[in-house]
């Protein structure tokens, strides 16, 4: 069951987020941040609780967080869940066919090297194979693959601060928001966590 602290946590930042209503470039950004926050909250207590039952096993002392944010979701979640919960959420889907259209046209690069920031064009096309795949697995772990991606790129200073961002953080929010949604639901249904 999810503590009355880790609850709070999740509202506070859930309506922090609520307050950037505008879809100017400030306002996509401090959004994105804000719900990658609560997020980030979430998917840390999972990976925890998941190592205390013996589901998953430490990466020396840590839990790697690229695991938390992508493995760990969907095997607790269930891909079929998430799939299910994606294409019934029009919003989700135009969020989805929005992405793919922009990794298409090669107006974004998502996977960027790590120190140069440069395009790594195989690891997009690999990502956008995904997001188009006809395997829930795959596309459900390339949809949560984009989302942790732009948190690296905008967290690591790789992405650009201008306006064309606004493109790509608009539809990624809308499908994190709903990725939180369902994880939230079920941590809290959770009597084991």
């Amino acid at each position: 069951m999810i503590s009355s602290e880790l609850q709070s946590f999740y509202t506070r930042w859930l309506q922090k987020a609520e307050e950037y209503q505008n879809q100017n470039l400030q306002d996509c950004f401090d959004r994105f941040f804000t719900l990658f926050v609560a997020y980030n909250r979430l998917y840390a207590e999972l990976a925890l609780s998941l190592v205390k039952r013996g589901l998953v096993r430490l990466k020396g002392s840590y839990i790697p967080d690229a695991q938390a944010a992508k493995h760990n979701i969907q095997v607790y979640l269930g891909t079929e869940k998430i799939s299910r919960s994606l294409e019934n959420d029009i919003a989700c889907t135009e969020a989805l066919t929005s992405i793919i259209d922009l990794l298409e046209r090669r107006v974004f690069a998502i996977k960027l090297d790590r120190f140069s920031g440069e395009r790594r064009i195989e690891a997009d096309s690999i990502l956008l194979e995904g997001l188009k795949s006809d395997k829930a697995y795959q596309k459900v772990y390339a949809v949560l693959d984009v989302i942790y991606s732009i948190r690296c790129n905008m967290f690591h200073g790789q992405k650009g601060y201008n306006d064309v961002q606004i493109k790509i953080l608009v539809p990624v929010t809308i499908l994190l928001k709903k990725i939180m949604s369902l994880l939230y639901e079920k941590i809290s249904q959770d009597i084991r966590l």
